[in-house]
């Protein structure tokens, strides 16, 4: 049955063994620890994934940080935002300061996603506009790239390897 996440779970395993499940990326159905990762969604900031002897942790959405760029929304003045900020040098430091704390927890969180990459129609908390121009002068991007590369360097100081769906 579609509702019996137990059963898909159990499908999924067995259907391929080699592949990571997760139940139900940041809903209520990730309670119930059936499959192979905690995955919580947090807005804005990146609250604390635990693991657990068989979920590796993973903090699956954070940040939702909204910079809201004249001339270039959808719809002027109907954005939606997780956390708005009134220039995009403040959501650079706001995800520097979330990256940070990502960063204190490397010992036990595997995996972050940011939410989201572009502005959509009515969701203005992407790093890129809507018309997917850069919300960020050259020094904001580049304190961005620094703070993802300090996750990266402080997962590999405990001996483990970046992914192939790292973004630096």
């Amino acid at each position: 049955p579609p509702h019996d996440v137990a059963g898909v779970v159990a499908l999924f395993k067995r259907l391929d063994p080699t592949r990571l499940v997760d139940t139900d990326s940041g809903g209520r159905a990730n309670d119930r620890h059936i499959a192979d990762v905690n995955d919580i969604h947090s807005y804005p900031f990146p609250h604390d994934a635990r693991p657990s002897g068989t979920q590796y942790a993973m903090v699956g959405e954070f940040g939702g940080i909204g910079a809201f760029v004249r001339g270039k929304e959808w719809k002027p003045q109907a954005c939606h935002t997780y956390l708005k900020v009134g220039t995009p040098q403040q959501g650079a430091a706001a995800y520097v300061e979330m990256a940070a704390t990502l960063r204190s927890r490397v010992d036990h969180v595997s995996a972050s996603v940011y939410t989201q990459t572009t502005d959509v129609e009515l969701e203005c908390d992407g790093f890129l506009n809507y018309d997917r121009t850069s919300k960020f002068s050259d020094e904001d991007t580049a304190a961005i790239r620094k703070a993802n590369q300090a996750i990266i360097a402080a997962s590999r100081a405990r001996g483990v390897e970046a992914g192939a769906g790292t973004a630096a």
